[in-house]
């Protein structure tokens, strides 16, 4: 393994990370705050012949990330070149209402720690100031009769607008993914209804969530890897469409038909 410290700082970025290697080789490249546990900004697993670019968005970020590549078959091999070049994250001009920016006011920050605090049986609660949204921090999602456990990782109250978070799930996923699920429960009660959508169109909470995802800069490769871990888990004929629909709006998005990059 092969690792350097990245002077984050707080701010936007994205980061091509540039390796080297003699012959073909298959590595793992992660960027996570330092010292913190599931922490992780990037997460992929890439096949190298010799050289290789990789990039990562960064709407957010820690005071200090670290960023590891370690070769997937031979963990201690340091026969790795790593450089890495900073440049100014690229965004598009969306549009993000007032309460959306109060949502986002908390989501981003209970993203970024989440993977390092403690949650509750009973819902650990983080809140705005104002109390305007609320998430409920699980160990686990359970059935509200039968107290069975759900595979779920999120889910929210068509009624209350509580999104419901079970810390099982989130661990095990980047910040970027984390941001996808929030944004996709908060869609669904807050965007879908003002477009005229029920409440429970999953379709509609998937475009909805996408826009404000894509349009803040966060990475498409996450926002797949995570409806797919999801979906896998219930591949219906619903969850396929799903999914189809999802990878056009996102060719669609980059090809700037519904966004200007700024």
């Amino acid at each position: 393994m092969i690792s350097t410290i990245i002077e984050s700082n707080n701010q936007q970025f994205s980061i091509s990370v540039n390796l080297k290697t003699e012959g073909k080789k298959r590595v793992r490249i992660c960027l996570e705050d330092t010292g913190k546990v599931n922490s992780k900004y990037g997460d992929r697993t890439i096949s190298i012949d010799e050289s290789r670019s990789i990039y990562f968005n960064l709407p957010v970020s820690p005071k200090q990330l670290t960023l590891k590549v370690v070769n997937v078959e031979e963990v201690n091999d340091k026969n790795i070149q790593m450089t890495t070049i900073m440049t100014p994250l690229r965004s598009y001009n969306i549009h993000i209402d007032s309460e959306t920016t109060t949502f986002l006011n908390l989501s981003i920050p209970f993203a970024q720690v989440c993977g390092f605090e403690q949650a509750s049986p009973n819902g650990r609660i983080f809140t705005n100031k104002n109390k305007t949204f609320t998430i409920k921090y699980f160990d686990i999602i359970r059935d509200y009769k039968s107290g069975k456990s759900l595979n779920t990782p999120a889910r929210i109250g068509h009624q209350t607008g509580n999104i419901e978070i079970a810390k099982v799930k989130f661990d095990k996923y980047t910040i970027p993914m984390r941001m996808m699920i929030l944004l996709h429960e908060y869609s669904h009660v807050y965007r879908n209804p003002k477009i005229g959508l029920p409440i429970d169109d999953e379709v509609g909470a998937d475009i909805n969530a996408l826009y404000i995802y894509l349009g803040m800069g966060w990475s498409k490769i996450d926002a797949i890897c995570v409806y797919a871990n999801v979906f896998l888990k219930a591949q219906t004929q619903g969850n396929v469409t799903r999914m189809r629909k999802i990878m056009d709006y996102i060719a669609k998005f980059e090809n700037q038909d519904f966004a200007y990059r700024k």
